[in-house]
């Protein structure tokens, strides 16, 4: 049993490094490495399809396809087996569609890959496993809360970037590079970098974005890192991994991805309270 686990544990984390390498690439080095785009392009999660006929066995249909979202939820907590402390949405927001997951868990570990379907699946069936997941969230133990702190991606101020007026008396930082621009700011604990392409249009949209993610976060609280926080955006690619809000506590990283950065935001501020 123990080599199981830690034979679970050691795939758990190599796929989390994955995903964490390539969106600290598309930020870091976006401005120096013109095939970034590229590299997240090859990574987009769009939202899962499944045809009926795949779906609709007699084998496989779920006992109640009329399933709540907290009737999901409860499923995806009693199938997570781990000793740090689960934080998961009390809703997933979506469309249309029906909400399901798979999930994976040890004792240090858990991610849980939420779908939207076109039809009800039952959480962990095997059909989800080749399917695009709409939204990831995930907790992890490090050794120790520097470890931990050093998994964040905390954004520094550039320096010389020229500053914009976001609204609520927030100042955020413009810079731009190799085809992208980027905008950072700090609020709190909590640092945000959005990019997208370096044009007149890829401004706008940019600063837009920018000022309805702080004009959210004047009503609505986003958890308290001990001791950083981190969101990153980025506006010229899709799928789950563009948008991720990273958070510490103590020695435990916890990370949630999805397509959309507003529902990103809302789903960590009004569904992950304690």
């Amino acid at each position: 049993m123990a080599n199981s686990y830690t034979d679970k544990g050691a795939d758990f984390m190599i796929r989390k490094s994955i995903i964490f390498i390539v969106v600290s690439i598309l930020f870091l080095l976006g401005a120096c490495n013109p095939k970034a785009k590229e590299t997240m392009e090859k990574t987009k999660l769009p939202e899962t399809h499944i045809p009926e006929s795949e779906t609709e066995t007699s084998e496989n249909k779920p006992e109640n396809p009329e399933q709540t979202h907290e009737e999901v939820m409860e499923e995806v907590k009693s199938a997570i087996e781990t000793e740090i402390e689960l934080k998961l949405p009390s809703d997933v927001i979506i469309g249309d569609g029906y909400l399901t997951a798979i999930t994976t868990s040890d004792e240090s570990n858990y991610e849980v890959n939420f779908y939207t379907t076109n039809v009800p699946i039952p959480v962990n069936d095997p059909s989800l496993h080749d399917a695009h997941p709409y939204m990831i969230v995930s907790g992890a133990k490090f050794d120790s809360a520097d470890a931990a702190k050093a998994k964040i991606n905390y954004q520094p101020i550039i320096d010389g970037a020229e500053e914009i007026d976001l609204g609520h008396g927030v100042v955020g930082y413009r810079d731009a590079g190799a085809g992208s621009i980027f905008m950072t700011w700090h609020e709190g604990r909590w640092s945000f970098l959005i990019r997208n392409l370096n044009s007149e249009s890829g401004n706008e949209e940019m600063i837009d974005l920018s000022k309805q993610i702080v004009a959210k976060l004047e009503s609505q609280l986003l958890p308290a890192p001990q001791k950083i926080g981190a969101g990153t955006f980025d506006m010229d690619s899709d799928g789950a991994v563009a948008n991720i809000l990273m958070w510490q506590e103590s020695d435990v990283v916890y990370e949630v991805y999805t397509a959309d950065p507003l529902i990103l935001v809302d789903t960590v501020t009004d569904y992950m309270k304690e």
